[in-house]
């Protein structure tokens, strides 16, 4: 179990940091910066507009090193959700469901959420049926209703009784917004989590979770009257963004297992071979075993990208990242084997020379630019080979 869940961490993390990199500072061609689809080109185009894209690219910066680094994990992954569900969104109904473009964000949703029930432990306490709040005085009953009922009253004003209409924007940038969210009908998948979520905590009803889960819409609603620019909706926005803040702190025991640091995930059962332990600091000796079986999703998630080559925009960028835990993962073999840990130095400089002729950063000439990759490849196996073959000092003492 918790080597599958490792593929995919290795391919998230290889996916997610190059992409919030890539926006702040040009690595390879926005995805989809070109596309024929003019749904998907109106809302890429309102969210640059907006600076939302901002936001949205800092969020899968800071969940890829999270994921990565084992930091608050199962909190950013709760919080890229969001960004990970429009992602698909925008890749398929947006994309007149392109088979390659739904495949794309299909695997990014997947990810999100394979890696949210590896840490369900983490999250469990968020699903408790009847949640209560002690010691915290009558005001969180009487909030808990409040917001229900406003979540409720808009999703079924939104699908039912347009009793008010949809707000069309008083600025050039919040009109643009909204107009992108109406005709995409991502506007229908706020409304829609609004309505299911104010109709849970007004019932009492797995209360932390749907608060959680409507905390995207809130805070989406107050980007969106900070750009408008009016009294009422800001004020609005603002009151509904901060009681859904207060309403989760009221219930933050129910959050505990989100907060925690560096939790285990499904099949992790020792912290000393957990992701932490043998890619992220190599603070101990990892055995022949431990190594090998590490070293397959590593390798498998690594060979996703590389046998794509330099044609693939992304591809040397994901391998680039995987550099880290791989270096990590042979530190501790070479540590148990008796040998220096400055062996990893060859293989990890080759392999990031490399990934940069392949992304055309740098060039050394025709025949050095083709003999490095080569060079590359043969020394990451050779000491990868040598760490599963190898007798450490964990093998010797079990003699």
């Amino acid at each position: 179990m918790k080597y599958a869940i490792w593929f995919v961490r290795f391919w998230y993390v290889a996916w997610m940091i190059p992409a919030g990199i890539e926006h702040f500072y040009h690595i390879y061609p926005q995805p989809g910066a070109t596309t024929p689809h003019p749904l998907a080109a109106e809302m890429l185009s309102a969210l640059l507009a907006t600076h939302l894209f901002d936001i949205v690219k800092a969020v899968e910066l800071l969940l890829g090193l999270a994921v990565l680094f084992g930091y608050f994990t199962p909190l950013w992954l709760l919080a890229c959700m969001p960004v990970a569900f429009c992602v698909f969104w925008w890749d398929a109904p947006l994309s007149n469901w392109s088979t390659n473009s739904v495949i794309a964000g299909a695997r990014v949703l997947a990810s999100n959420l394979l890696l949210c029930v590896a840490y369900i432990a983490s999250l469990r306490a968020m699903f408790t049926l009847r949640a209560s709040v002690a010691g915290a005085g009558k005001w969180v009953p009487v909030a808990r209703v409040v917001f229900g009922v406003w979540m409720l009253a808009n999703g079924l004003n939104h699908f039912f009784f347009t009793l008010w209409p949809t707000p069309p924007g008083a600025t050039a940038l919040s009109a643009q917004l909204m107009t992108a969210l109406v005709n995409s009908s991502l506007l229908d998948v706020c409304r829609l989590i609004e309505l299911v979520a104010g109709a849970l905590i007004l019932a009492g009803v797995y209360v932390p979770a749907a608060l959680c889960t409507v905390m995207a819409v809130s805070t989406c609603a107050l980007f969106w009257a900070l750009l408008d620019h009016q009294p009422l909706t800001l004020a609005l926005g603002l009151a509904a963004f901060a009681l859904n803040g207060l309403l989760m702190l009221a219930y933050l025991p129910y959050y505990k297992g989100v907060l925690q640091r560096a939790p285990l995930t499904l099949g992790e059962t020792d912290p000393g071979t957990s992701w932490n332990a043998l890619f992220v600091k190599s603070v101990g000796r990892t055995s022949r075993a431990q190594f090998t079986a590490a070293l397959i999703p590593l390798v498998l998630a690594t060979a996703w990208y590389a046998v794509k080559g330099p044609a693939v925009d992304y591809a040397p960028w994901g391998v680039l990242v995987l550099v880290y835990p791989a270096v990590v993962l042979h530190l501790g073999r070479l540590k148990d084997m008796g040998r220096s840990g400055w062996l990893t130095l060859v293989p990890a400089v080759l392999s990031v020379l490399a990934m940069l002729m392949w992304a055309g950063r740098i060039s050394l000439g025709v025949q050095l630019d083709a003999a490095v990759p080569i060079a590359a490849l043969v020394a990451v196996v050779g000491l990868a080979a040598w760490g599963c073959i190898a007798q450490g000092s964990t093998e010797a003492t079990a003699k």
